[in-house]
């Protein structure tokens, strides 16, 4: 079970931080590097949501963020558990598609999700990522693989004044009924801790970063 994605936990995610809900984050998870926060909301269906936040610091520009979310290469090293991650382009030059294919031991089924993915700069030289999930011809479902719709969060990337970013990723998901909240919530802490450790690494990477 530690190998589950955190995708794995839930069929459905909703992004809804603009939707009022002013209930406190609670920490959850932290080390010298990376703050780990969730809360409960309101959901679409009645029934509370998880909304989680992940804030770190990092030796980076917003420029390299964007070329490591649009990065093959490298995109499986920061994703836990992923076996595919490809990008395909979208109309508009701001936006791509992002496609992922997470590993899941047997006998649950690999996972897999197509996400659209819009940037936009903010004032102060800030940008924010939004992603959603979206179907898309070019990625198409596979037998025994499970696709996670209903996806939906956004990064917020703010410079500061010593030249460091402070990356804010934010995604709220539904809680999987068949796992108890015992076993779901260490994958799920875990897991997302794990990939914001992976990136960050990776922008700070020089080799990573002459690229």
């Amino acid at each position: 079970m530690q190998h589950l994605p955190v995708l794995l936990i839930s069929s459905i995610m909703f992004f809804r931080s603009l939707s009022g809900d002013t209930s406190e984050f609670k920490l959850v998870k932290q080390d010298n590097a990376i703050s780990l926060y969730e809360r409960w909301i309101p959901g679409a269906g009645g029934e509370n949501v998880r909304e989680i936040k992940a804030v770190f610091l990092v030796k980076s520009a917003v420029p390299a963020v964007i070329g490591l979310f649009k990065d093959q290469a490298h995109g499986r090293e920061w994703n836990t558990n992923a076996s595919e991650y490809r990008i395909a382009a979208a109309p508009d030059p701001n936006h791509w598609i992002t496609y992922i294919k997470y590993d899941i031991p047997w006998p649950v089924d690999d996972q897999d999700c197509c996400l659209l993915y819009r940037y936009h700069e903010t004032p102060g030289d800030a940008a924010e990522v939004v992603f959603e999930s979206i179907t898309d011809s070019r990625f198409p479902l596979y037998n025994k693989t499970t696709r996670i719709t209903g996806t939906r969060g956004k990064w917020i990337i703010a410079p500061l004044a010593d030249g460091q970013l402070r990356i804010t990723y934010m995604v709220t998901t539904d809680r999987s009924k068949k796992i108890p909240r015992w076993v779901s919530d260490p994958i799920i802490h875990n897991n997302l801790f794990r990939t914001m450790t992976r990136f960050r690494s990776l922008l700070e990477n020089k080799t990573y970063a002459r690229q």
